[in-house]
């Protein structure tokens, strides 16, 4: 099984050495208490020849060890070497803790979801830079962390990720752009122009919550039915009172009602409905009330906008179901249980 050091040093290997690069002085650090620990009475010279840096640089570090770390590092002048007479304790390493190994981790499972994509690169050279002031200080057995953790997401196609390269792009530098459009009730696509003010990801799916410019409105774009992107040259300032994840907050998924307006959805689910609805949270705003002892039956209540993706939500339960509010959510659970009936 590959170790974290073989991970990255695979990653550092994409990208080639520049001259006059030098390693971080964390690094420089570790390499020469690794050089001293071996035995090999290795000076200021060689070590910065194989550092790629100067001697008084290499000076400079085992000072700082010895001063910072409390190292005892000494010169023998037969040897014409550093050495430590009792040996050398462990480097003063990266702890890497419970928040740290799962960050990275699912840092590191993130570029599962674009593997293969032109984009896979440029997120593995910075990966590479997030792991390159630990390199050498962390022993991990990825295999092993694969045998452990799975995480089940849905992988971007690479159309997609290019597409949203090109969004991210129009989003942080503010620029206005140009797409073609298909809705989900049309035959075909149709010309867009919008300010893009926040990308969202919703149910393992990207969209763009912008402005479009012809119809003078905020609009939310799934990014799959997005073709023939173009970033523009005309710039925008995106409106001060406008908040991404608040916008996203006001729906049970993606879609808004009209005019904004929310509603309060009362759902009580019993059995195993019940039980799931006491481990997972649906929405921001869900609060689920148990209303017997043994936990069979909840109430489970949040604030929504459009109510089409929360009566498929409650169709997905069965009988396990029974919306008490809204009105318009009750008739329209009935409306698609006779549709369902043919």
């Amino acid at each position: 099984m590959a170790s974290f050091r073989d991970t990255v040093s695979d990653l550092m290997a994409e990208k080639p050495k520049r001259a006059g690069v030098t390693r971080r002085p964390y690094q420089r650090m570790f390499a020469i208490h690794r050089a001293i620990s071996t035995g090999g009475y290795p000076n200021c010279s060689t070590l910065a020849k194989e550092l790629e840096v100067t001697a008084k640089t290499i000076q400079r570090d085992i000072d700082f060890m010895r001063d910072n770390f409390g190292l005892v590092i000494e010169y023998d002048d037969k040897r014409h070497g550093f050495h430590s007479l009792n040996g050398l304790p462990d480097f003063p390493g990266f702890v890497m803790g419970a928040e740290e190994l799962a960050a990275l981790f699912l840092t590191r499972t993130a570029l599962e979801a674009i593997r293969g994509t032109t984009l896979e690169k440029t997120m593995r050279e910075i990966f590479a830079k997030i792991v390159r002031p630990i390199e050498g200080t962390v022993h991990l057995s990825w295999g092993e962390m694969d045998e452990a953790f799975t995480r089940k997401m849905p992988e971007m196609k690479a159309r997609d990720v290019a597409l949203f390269g090109q969004l991210a792009e129009g989003v942080i530098q503010r620029r206005e752009i140009s797409f073609h459009y298909r809705k989900l009730d049309a035959d075909k696509a149709a010309p867009r122009r919008v300010r893009p003010y926040h990308l969202g990801e919703v149910e393992g799916a990207w969209y763009l919550i912008g402005h479009d410019v012809e119809r003078g409105a905020l609009r939310t774009f799934a990014l799959p039915r997005m073709t023939r992107m173009k970033v523009l040259s005309s710039g925008f300032e995106r409106p001060a009172d406008f908040d991404g994840r608040d916008h996203l907050r006001r729906s049970f998924g993606i879609w808004h009602s009209a005019g904004g307006h929310v509603h309060l959805v009362r759902v009580k689910l019993k059995d195993y409905a019940a039980r799931i609805a006491q481990e997972r949270r649906w929405h921001p705003t869900q609060e689920t009330t148990v209303l017997d002892a043994k936990g069979n039956k909840v109430e489970v209540r949040f604030e929504a906008g459009a109510l089409e993706e929360v009566v498929r939500w409650v169709l997905s339960f069965g009988s396990k179901a029974e919306v008490v509010g809204p009105p318009e959510l009750r008739q329209m659970v009935r409306e698609e249980l006779k549709l369902m009936k043919g």
